[in-house]
């Protein structure tokens, strides 16, 4: 599958709900749900209802290792994704709003220099849409538990506000509502 971006994760499987199509969020051990892939491509029922896991590329883990002097070195993460499409659908359709995504569960394996350590967070993706697109977009990580706060808040106000990163979710979900477009063209 590639590389998938931690903090895309969730908000891929947000916007893209009502596609069908490939973009997701992360597997947790109860209850067993299906692959956000294989869930995208069933349209039916009120609720997005899946799990994948995501993991860090190479620079992003470089970056984290800069950030935090060393201590942490890695993590991939499960999110547990309980959307309901009508949301995703309005979202996507609206030509100016402002999206925010109910907070969805993450639980990350985290390798630090002292060894690994399991976290717990959520993910509360935030996009806004002017003119039909997504302009500005976060990640909305938050409420990260199992780590020192002193080595969270870096993470958090990182992972939410990164140039790269809010450019990279807005490019992505914009991809998602062009996909749309085309198909409901069709």
């Amino acid at each position: 599958m590639g590389n998938v971006r931690i903090w895309h994760v969730l908000a891929a499987a947000v916007m893209a709900a009502p596609l069908g199509s490939a973009a997701a969020g992360a597997a947790k051990a109860a209850p067993v749900r299906p692959e956000c892939f294989a869930a995208l491509r069933q349209i039916a029922g009120p609720t997005l209802s899946c799990a994948h896991k995501a993991w860090m590329s190479d620079e992003e883990r470089a970056s984290l290792v800069s950030l935090t002097r060393g201590y942490l070195l890695d993590a991939s993460c499960l999110v547990a994704v309980d959307v309901e499409r009508a949301i995703v659908d309005e979202a996507l359709t609206a030509s100016d709003r402002a999206f925010v995504a109910p907070a969805q569960p993450v639980t990350c394996e985290v390798q630090t220099s002292g060894g690994p350590m399991t976290i717990q967070a959520t993910f509360a993706p935030t996009v806004t849409f002017k003119d039909g697109f997504a302009v500005d977009a976060s990640p909305g990580l938050a409420n990260i538990t199992g780590v020192n706060s002193y080595l969270a808040m870096p993470v958090v106000a990182w992972v939410n506000n990164a140039p790269s990163i809010r450019r990279e979710m807005a490019a992505m979900i914009n991809d998602i509502r062009a996909r749309r477009q085309q198909r409901a063209a069709r």
